[in-house]
């Protein structure tokens, strides 16, 4: 495990600016969770999840529900992403 580009729960949260909380939340129902998980029982989270985690958050400013944002996350792509976009625009 390379230390530089993984981050322990309390400093993945602070960098993305959710709580430490809203990551259990989400690793407990399957959204998203840590790249690696110690023997320590320690979360690890790369610095590559930030751009997931990111596009949650944008996606629960646009009012999805966690549901259906585990659902556009499993089978994403930029056609499904950009026909979000087409569909939220037109409502």
């Amino acid at each position: 495990m390379e230390h530089n580009i993984y981050m322990k729960t309390g400093e993945f949260a602070k960098a993305v600016g959710v709580s430490k909380e809203t990551l259990f939340h989400y690793d407990d129902i399957g959204l998203f969770s840590p790249e690696y998980t110690g023997d320590n029982g320690y979360r690890y989270y790369s610095v590559y999840q930030m751009e997931t985690l990111d596009t949650i958050l944008m996606l629960k400013e646009l009012d999805m529900s966690l549901k259906d944002i585990r659902e556009f996350l499993n089978g994403r792509s930029p056609d499904t992403f950009l026909e979000l976009f087409d569909e939220r625009e037109n409502i």
